[in-house]
């Protein structure tokens, strides 16, 4: 009786650890690995399968031909604001973070009490890593990245940092900006910035427990301003010795070495057996900068406007997702999908319960791209900005834009650098000849990309037909018969705009007198969200955070315990006669009260 009692108690053993396996593997494949990768300022004309032969970029264009290209996926015109959206879930107005972008020693950031993307994941057993940059807040620990939810964090705070030293400025300050977790990372310079965050990586991939879900996002300052050459750019220059413009030969190399760190990723993910399981998702934060400040000569071409503007050269931007996982992929996906969308999309791909997020603006997108299910939105807001006056929204094919930044000086057409002249915008059969040409497909399936989903996945990857198909399914053309000179343009910020972005991508016609009903009705779809935005509180900069006072390193510099911290002497001011004001009101509505 007692051996049949042992023998029981092994079996029942076995049997619990059987069950405990099982359920473990399942929990493994209903949440898969989430690799984010986030372009800084990419422009829409700078990946190949948007129809560019300027830039190879055949590991992104590998993505997006075995994946799904988002060909109306749409950010904030700037860093911060698109950063709030996609961590948050939520449009930027509803938390007074829509305007302008953080800058060196301001002391705001995205509020504390709002939950955001690596927080929720954490709660369903991710590993959660953040690379690169952060541009959400730092003037309190609190407001860092091991405090918002991440695991691990080697990156920089502010908006860009110089891709050798990693030093930022800001008006009259300077100093080193990379941290990893909470320190500063001395000892890491003179390592090109796009190679010192992939070997991170890579670095985190192969050391990571497979027991555990991984959520890893890369955001490359590539390619941001300022323009600076990769260590090894002599084994670019071959590819782009056509390029006349040598700032924008630059960019290619920038952008080549961007290219060249999705390749490695994957092909890590690949050797770590972790590829099967994974959902990657490529996108740029914004449109690119052809001119101004932080320009970095990338191109929004055939898009009108770039960063800064609701135009499409701003706010269109490029994405692709992909994943083995997609039931449906190697196709182009037109339907409207907001950068505020993968909070929830990617917390309902691992199997979250989507009330755990609370009430959100983005909707979950996984059925539709997963298994092409019909289409969830039909409308989304681009932005209030109440400072800068300018708004905009979309309803399915039509958007209305009030309001222009700096009286329309970022709201032109800026030449694509293949071609030269502006008028050629508008009579448009793009490259279909050089499309077609075998070296483009063949260097796509030579990818690392490509190689790691044959030998890992057992393939096959997208045919170079299906590849040419893609291509010109998501390339733009303009209207052949537009009319458009410099002598006519024309902006928002008069009367407000409306543009059929269907037929009229280029946003070169007026339409709002002809279809006075879509108009109406976007009108009134700005007015309800406009009676919920949150004023945006634009502190100046605090000079306590200059890095001289801190080993001329950009570092946290109000404790977290001061909750109020009199930001400087001008803040005080303010405040004060803010009280005082509201005193004297309830002083006077007191002695109305008792009269």
């Amino acid at each position: 009786m007692v051996r049949l009692m042992i023998i029981w108690a092994d079996i029942h053993h076995v049997l619990c650890l059987f069950l405990f396996l099982g359920t473990t593997f399942g929990l493994h494949e209903t949440a898969p690995n989430i690799i984010v990768l986030m372009a800084d300022d990419l422009g829409w004309n700078d990946v190949g399968f948007h129809g560019s032969n300027q830039i190879p970029t055949p590991n992104i264009d590998a993505l997006a031909y075995n994946g799904i290209i988002l060909n109306r996926h749409y950010v904030l015109p700037s860093s911060t604001p698109s950063r709030t959206a996609f961590f948050t879930g939520k449009y930027p107005m509803r938390m007074g973070m829509q305007g302008e972008d953080i800058q060196g020693g301001e002391p705001r950031g995205l509020p504390l009490s709002v939950r955001i993307l690596p927080e929720h994941l954490r709660g369903l057993g991710y590993t959660t890593k953040l690379i690169g940059k952060w541009h959400l807040g730092y003037h309190t620990p609190q407001h860092t990245p091991l405090h918002r939810g991440f695991d691990s964090f080697l990156g920089f705070y502010n908006s860009h940092v110089s891709y050798y030293d990693y030093k930022y400025s800001y008006q009259n300050m300077s100093g080193y900006d990379m941290h990893r977790g909470d320190a500063p990372a001395y000892g890491l310079t003179d390592k090109y910035v796009t190679d010192l965050f992939t070997d991170e990586a890579v670095r985190i991939i192969q050391g990571h427990d497979p027991s555990r879900p991984l959520y890893l996002q890369i955001s490359h300052l590539a390619v941001h301003a300022p323009l600076e050459n990769p260590q090894d750019y002599d084994h670019y220059d071959k590819r782009f010795m056509q390029i006349r413009e040598q700032n924008r030969r630059k960019y290619a190399r920038m952008v080549s070495k961007l290219d060249d760190s999705v390749g490695r990723i994957v092909h890590t993910l690949g050797n770590r057996g972790m590829l099967r399981n994974s959902v990657v998702l490529f996108l740029t934060d914004n449109g690119a900068a052809p001119i101004g400040k932080f320009r970095n000569f990338g191109s929004n071409y055939p898009l009108r406007g770039m960063k800064y503007t609701l135009y499409e050269g701003g706010v269109r931007g490029v994405a692709v997702l992909w994943s083995p996982k997609l039931r449906k992929a190697a196709r182009v996906c037109d339907d409207l999908v907001h950068i505020s969308d993968w909070l929830p999309t990617l917390y309902a791909a691992a199997a979250g319960d989507l009330t755990d997020l609370g009430e959100i603006d983005g909707v979950n997108q996984w059925r539709m791209l997963n298994d092409g299910y019909p289409i969830v939105r039909d409308k989304l807001l681009l932005n209030i900005d109440e400072i800068s006056k300018t708004e905009g929204a979309i309803y399915k094919q039509y958007k209305l834009l009030r309001g222009s930044m700096e009286g329309g000086h970022y709201d032109g057409y800026y030449p694509d650098y293949e071609r030269n002249y502006l008028p050629t915008y508008f009579n448009d059969s793009k490259k279909t000849a050089q499309e077609e040409l075998p070296p483009y497909t063949e260097t796509i399936l030579k990818s690392a990309v490509s190689q790691s989903i044959t030998y890992h996945l057992g393939g096959p990857v997208t045919q170079p037909s299906t590849m040419i198909q893609l291509r010109r399914e998501a390339m733009v053309h303009c209207r052949s018969n537009s009319t458009f000179y410099r002598d006519n343009f024309f902006t928002c910020n008069v009367t407000e705009c409306l543009f059929d972005i269907e037929n009229d991508p280029c946003e070169t016609k007026n339409i709002v007198e002809q279809y006075p009903r879509v108009a109406r009705e976007l009108d009134q779809f700005l007015e309800q969200y406009g009676r919920n935005v949150t004023i945006q509180v634009k502190p100046p900069v605090d000079w306590l955070a200059d890095p001289r006072r801190t080993n001329n390193t950009w570092e946290p510099w109000i404790p977290s315990s001061d909750s109020f911290y009199p930001y400087n002497a001008a803040a005080k001011l303010v405040g004060l006669a803010y009280y005082l004001h509201i005193g004297v009101v309830l002083v006077a509505v007191v002695c109305k009260t008792f009269v």
